[in-house]
């Protein structure tokens, strides 16, 4: 049984009754990012957990734990699975955050 203190999903004030903020993010992706330029995925950009190229990608993707990856040798249309520190030079790439609670 809840505690007095927590939230139940289905009592949350009028101003957060929107489903997502209720229920949570049921999709792997919760938001995406159209990149150019230098990005850091730091704040309201943490959490990107995979990049999409579109058309011919370019730039350099800076790994959280060290390495690097050329945008532009990958593929386009796949989904890449990388842990994002920031980017450098992007160009047609869209950044994936993650839904923390779905692995």
């Amino acid at each position: 049984m809840p505690g007095i203190n927590e939230v139940h999903p289905y009592n949350f004030p009028a101003s957060q009754a929107n489903d997502f903020e209720r229920k949570g993010h049921p999709g792997k992706w919760k938001k995406s990012l159209t990149l150019s330029g230098t990005v850091w995925f730091t704040g309201s950009n943490y959490g990107v957990g995979g990049v999409l190229p579109v058309t011919s990608a370019a730039g350099t993707a800076y790994l959280t734990d060290g390495g690097t990856i050329n945008l532009a040798q990958l593929a386009v249309g796949n989904i890449y699975e990388l842990s994002i520190e920031h980017v450098e030079g992007a160009s047609n790439v869209y950044a994936l955050i993650r839904n923390q609670v779905i692995r």
